[in-house]
């Protein structure tokens, strides 16, 4: 819909989007590192978010005929779990549709509860949308579909990769889904448990007071093993807060969102 239409009649419409740096609100050095900007209308919501959580997944080089295959079970069980959000949410509730990114989770809570106890919706493949207009759009842009599946592929499609099922729970007026990551892959427990650690806040304030600085002069900077180093430094650029631009032999390290 076009925004000055939706604000008559859902005057504070907005969908919540936050990145925290931590296991925990308490545990983060601010309450949130990131909040998505207010967006238009749902359709637009989707596409700005689900741009912001595929780079939060593990998404493995596999081909698919002569091209990469971004379309793996993980990523679709995400897709899934935004479209589920955008379709069911009660949009006049007090409260709001909010996606939570944890370091070692990714939360979706959705005002309004389920229509039926989940192991029943995921036995009979039963489907009661709350918004039926808004799941026809869904529909129709082939993102969504008329039987109750999605459950099924969030389930399925996110256990096919993190070994873990998501998390289901709710009450009378609201239901959540967590996805966790499998910490053994992913590699973010590397002393996580309290936010960022120390030796991980040190090799983040190098890399910033040192745009382009390559492993090698990070690794006399610091002096700590190659083998240590290389090892925070994928979990860096695992919570995507750095990257690494330029050749193999020349290119270096630089904090997201630096000016390039």
């Amino acid at each position: 819909g076009i925004e000055d239409a939706i604000s008559e009649i859902i005057s504070d419409f907005r969908i919540d989007y936050l990145e925290i740096l931590g296991t925990s609100y308490e545990n983060a050095p601010t309450r949130y590192n990131y909040r998505l900007p207010q967006d238009m209308n749902i359709f637009s919501y989707y596409f700005s978010i689900y741009e912001k959580l595929i780079k939060k997944i593990d998404i493995p080089f596999k081909l698919k005929g002569n091209f990469r295959d971004e379309n793996q079970p993980q990523v679709v069980a995400i897709r899934e779990a935004i479209v589920n959000l955008l379709m069911h949410t009660d949009y006049f509730s007090n409260n709001k549709p909010r996606i939570r990114v944890f370091l070692d989770r990714i939360e979706f809570f959705n005002p309004g509860s389920l229509p039926k106890d989940i192991k029943f919706i995921l036995k009979e493949d039963f489907s009661l949308p709350r918004n039926p207009i808004i799941s026809r759009i869904f529909r129709i842009i082939n993102l969504s579909e008329s039987i109750g599946s999605g459950f099924h592929k969030m389930i399925t499609g996110w256990n096919s990769h993190y070994k873990s099922d998501p998390e289901i729970s709710g009450d009378f007026d609201y239901y959540k889904i967590v996805f966790s990551y499998d910490q053994r892959n992913e590699g973010l427990n590397e002393g996580l448990n309290e936010g960022l650690n120390e030796g991980l806040k040190i090799l983040l304030e190098c890399i910033k007071e040192n745009p382009g600085i390559q492993a090698k002069e990070i690794e006399i900077k610091l002096t700590r093993p190659i083998k240590t180093l290389e090892r925070q430094i994928k979990v860096l650029r695992k919570l995507v807060l750095i990257e690494r631009r330029g050749s193999r032999k020349t290119g270096g390290y630089f904090i997201i969102n630096e000016t390039k």
